[in-house]
């Protein structure tokens, strides 16, 4: 599965974008705009969210998408953004990566590289629910492929706004969060895909498709501000919203709080970004990434759970968190600042840091147990800004990344439990 990322674990990161009218979005259904209250102070866990909201009215008519993507040269329209954004591997032989204008794909573990699409699309999302279905989405852009990418076609855009967090179920069933107004689509902390320097603690609507995400319509009567979400299958998901992680067994019907993040000491109120990744119907993976950065370091907090009730603390960035909750005492984080993560399963997954201070910066990575063990710990050699991370299993996965060194992109694969790296692709 990949961040949301976005990501997603990293990538995907919830970095919003405004959200806006524009012309060129796609037709929405007459679906609520509007959701229940959120979380709040006398909320706690298991009680529901209320159901059900007012509908309103349809929104205004919107573009037709554009016709299939075709292979070229990128142009000045994804300048600035990262050549190499978001990974994902659905087998151990079928993978893409898209960023910047791009989208890549193997069929051979990565041996080969070749490029599916080229266009002005700053892409920084990548889904995949076999290896013939897949979605690629950046800025105002969704593209679509139902042949394994040999073929792209751009979707119109939802009128609710930009998407991010996006996640398939099945070739038809999906959902994403839709941009809340005041984001900056893409921000995040040097660049760092998961980071939380300047990604703001705001959230906006969550979106459900059942047609490949050709139309998109708001799930109302759930938290909200959501910032994130997954989905296991058609019933049972969870959704981030800041500081709080929600859970539905009913296709987001009702929503029950699942875990709060623990609040720092003082006064000083907690409203932190809420990454989250499934690995089953009941397990999940959340990283909250905390605002503000300083002297090189970054808050971030990780917690996991394989029942949705029980919850384990797993690691957090010492320096600044130890000053924000003294009590809490988790072991050290891989980086100082956070990176992509990637869930393996229900009772492992991969996390990689960014610590800049090290010269140029280095891109830790940690295979950590849902108990809170680490399995095994390495460093990602050629890369020193983590974008995105996918691991198939404990010994195999990839990162994408910057060399802050060459100023080029590179695919890293591990087969050694993330101890030793190997380049595959390096572009600019």
């Amino acid at each position: 599965m990949p961040l949301i990322t976005s990501r997603t674990v990293f990538s995907t990161l919830v970095a919003l974008a405004a959200a806006g009218l524009a012309a060129g979005c796609a037709t929405t259904s007459s679906s609520s705009s509007t959701t229940a209250a959120g979380p709040t102070a006398g909320r706690g866990p298991g009680q529901s969210a209320p159901a059900g909201s007012t509908p309103a009215a349809a929104g205004p008519p919107c573009a037709s998408g554009a016709a299939s993507a075709t292979a070229g040269s990128a142009t000045a329209g994804s300048a600035g953004a990262p050549a190499l954004d978001a990974v994902q591997f659905t087998d151990p032989s079928h993978g893409w990566v898209a960023g910047a204008g791009r989208i890549l794909a193997t069929a051979d573990a990565g041996r080969t590289w070749t490029r599916q699409y080229s266009g002005t699309a700053a892409l920084d999302q990548v889904d995949f629910t076999d290896d013939q279905h897949g979605w690629a989405a950046g800025g105002d852009t969704l593209l679509r492929t139902t042949n394994g990418g040999a073929t792209w076609t751009a979707l119109k855009e939802p009128c609710q706004g930009e998407l991010s967090a996006i996640h398939f179920v099945s070739p038809a069933l999906g959902y994403a969060v839709a941009a809340a107004p005041g984001g900056t689509a893409g921000e995040t902390p040097g660049g760092a895909a998961s980071g939380g320097a300047f990604t703001p603690a705001v959230g906006g609507s969550l979106l459900r498709t059942s047609d490949g995400g050709a139309t998109w319509t708001d799930v109302t009567g759930g938290p909200e501000n959501p910032q994130s979400a997954c989905f296991a299958n058609a019933a049972d998901g969870y959704l981030g919203t800041p500081g709080h992680v929600w859970r539905t067994t009913d296709g987001g019907q009702r929503w029950t709080l699942a875990m709060a993040e623990p609040g720092p000491s003082g006064s000083r109120p907690t409203a932190d970004t809420t990454e989250i990744e499934c690995a089953g119907a009941s397990a999940l993976w959340v990283l909250f990434l905390g605002q503000g950065a300083g002297m090189s370091h970054s808050p971030y907090l990780a917690y996991a759970t394989q029942d949705g009730r029980q919850w384990h603390g797993l690691f957090e960035e010492q320096y600044t968190e130890a000053a924000l909750r003294p009590g809490l005492k988790l072991p050290e984080g891989p980086g100082s600042y956070p990176g992509p993560f990637s869930a393996i399963d229900s009772g492992l997954a991969a996390f990689v840091g960014y610590t800049p201070p090290l010269g140029y910066g280095a891109a830790p990575v940690m295979l950590a147990s849902v108990s809170g063990a680490i399995i095994s710990e390495g460093n990602v050699a050629a890369i020193n800004e983590p974008f995105g991370a996918s691991f198939l299993s404990q010994s195999q996965g990839w990162v994408v990344g910057e060399n802050l060194k060459t100023d080029a992109f590179d695919i890293e694969a591990t087969a050694d439990e993330g101890r030793t790296w190997t380049t595959q692709y390096t572009t600019r």
